[in-house]
């Protein structure tokens, strides 16, 4: 999958803390803001940075925790 800045995801519910921000939290949508080769917090891994748009939330995901909703260039005008 190349995601890319802007692109809109849908975090999916693959371990616990998915499944509590997507259902008690409500933050089910998120954009990408950045990725990276290697994540420290994810055991140097590759990851994304999502941000969850309403509550400015931020956190970094691997690949496999996200499907795309909508491609960035699909959004511009």
């Amino acid at each position: 999958m190349r995601l890319k800045t802007g692109d809109i995801v849908e975090l999916q519910p693959t371990d616990n803390r998915n499944r509590q921000l997507i259902n008690q939290d409500k933050k089910r949508i998120w954009e990408v803001v950045k990725t990276s080769t290697r994540v420290q917090g994810l055991g140097n891994e590759p990851g994304v940075l999502i941000l969850h748009r309403i509550t400015k939330h931020e956190r970094w995901v691997p690949e496999g925790d996200i499907a795309i909703s909508e491609y960035v260039e699909n959004l511009e005008i």
